[in-house]
């Protein structure tokens, strides 16, 4: 029998989610812990249950930080198995130490024999519940979000870990405050009487979402090779985002993760995953053998640009050998991507760009940004102008292009600056 953290209403033991508001079925010993104490830290309420523990927040006895705590379900507790694998998760997210993935502070056993380990607390929204309140994510969205994973991604590739189990639910956003600025190219049609095509606005980024990866818990040590031999040929994973070698129990390296991020901003651009299907077995099958469908293709009326869709297919290729070899590669494309959005840190500095109101936006045209942008030394298209936006990002969101792009670029904007004064 399970009960609703909230209501409170029983549901059979085979039941997820409570049809009253839909929260996620928790048992009773779950409900019975809250209240209690846990090493040094006390627990207020159920955030959330998953196949290996449930997540409570909590708040340290002493010092009144308030922290997440994840709790091995305790018919685990008894196998050693899952026990080392509830301590790789908490190793592995820790060893990283990267401000894009979920900081774990401490690990423990507890009364009952279980175990626990504490994360720092999250104030956000999972990238699953906002696709399925809000449908697929503008494009320029999408990239941001997969940008910090790839970079989350790379340093955990670094320290030889293989996430093995994307999908959006293990992805947290926190929205923060903006700090940059936004050029957005207007669309040609259809256009108001006043407002000439080809043109610019500058809006100030009021909110960006800041990336927290989470649940290592069947992440892959490649350099200690530490897969229980129980566990050789297993599939682990969710099956709309595992990669066909995963879906075949393959061994997997990072290429595997490199599918699965392909699948998740499919996922975001699309609103859905690319392989959907109401049997498990038949998702992993369309994933070992169904070519990857193009996301242009299945959502033609919005807006997804042809660097987007190659992307996409070239990160979903069956064959590991023609991904993406790294997360670094498939984020140097990445930049590549952008629609009518781009970024600068700084768009007012461009001279003939419209001021920002003190409300963050701004939407009058500017005829000297668009003349400027094609009479400066080097006649700066568009797409120029979105890549000299890549130049000033803050860390951790956006990285600067490669070297020998960033020299050409930065001239061409010196000698357009000189040719203004």
């Amino acid at each position: 029998m399970r009960i609703c953290p909230r209501c409170r209403e029983r549901f059979p033991t085979g039941d997820r989610f409570c049809k009253r508001d839909a929260a996620v079925l928790v048992e009773m010993l779950d409900l019975e812990r809250i209240g209690t104490t846990v090493g040094n830290y006390h627990l207020d309420q159920i955030l959330g249950r998953g196949g290996m523990g449930t997540v409570y927040s909590g708040e340290h006895v002493y010092i009144k930080k308030k922290v997440a705590v994840k709790i091995l379900h305790r018919q685990f507790a008894r196998f050693e198995e899952a026990v080392q694998r509830f301590l790789r998760e908490a190793r592995a997210a820790s060893s990283i130490n990267h401000p894009n993935i979920v900081d774990v502070t401490d690990f423990g056993p507890m009364p009952d024999g279980s175990v626990f380990f504490v994360m720092e607390y999250l104030d956000g929204t999972s990238l699953e519940d906002i696709i399925e309140r809000d449908g697929a994510l503008p494009l320029h969205r999408a990239i941001n979000i997969a940008n910090q994973m790839a970079l989350a991604l790379a340093a955990a590739h670094e320290k030889g870990i293989v996430h093995r189990d994307l999908k959006p639910d293990n992805v947290m956003l926190i929205r923060r405050p903006g700090r940059r600025e936004l050029i957005r190219a207007l669309q040609p049609e259809p256009a108001a009487e006043d407002t000439p095509t080809g043109q610019f606005v500058i809006e100030r980024e009021e909110v960006y979402d800041f990336v927290k990866l989470l649940d290592f818990g069947i992440a892959k040590v490649l350099m200690d090779d530490d897969d229980s031999p129980h566990l050789k040929g297993a599939v682990f994973g969710t099956p709309e985002y595992m990669s066909p070698e995963a879906a075949r129990g393959d061994d997997v390296d990072y290429r595997s993760d490199i599918y699965s991020l392909g699948v998740i901003l499919f996922d975001m651009m699309v609103g859905h995953p690319p392989f959907e299907a109401e049997a498990a077995a038949d998702v992993l099958a369309m994933h070992i053998r169904q070519p990857a469908p193009v996301p242009s293709r299945v959502a033609p009326d919005l807006e997804i640009t042809p660097g987007a869709d190659r992307l996409v297919l070239k990160a979903m290729a069956k064959d590991p050998a023609r991904r993406h070899q790294s997360m670094d590669e498939l984020r140097a494309e990445l930049q590549q991507c952008y629609g009518s959005v781009a970024f600068k840190r700084n768009a007012t500095s461009i001279p003939g760009a419209p001021s920002v109101g003190p409300e963050g936006r701004a939407r009058r045209l500017t005829e000297e940004l668009d003349e400027w942008l094609q009479s400066s030394s080097g006649g700066l298209s568009l797409q120029e102008a979105r890549a000299l936006a890549l130049l000033d990002h803050p860390e951790p969101t956006f990285d600067p292009l490669p070297a020998t792009d960033e020299k050409a670029l930065a001239r061409a904007l010196e000698a357009a600056l000189d040719d203004d004064d």
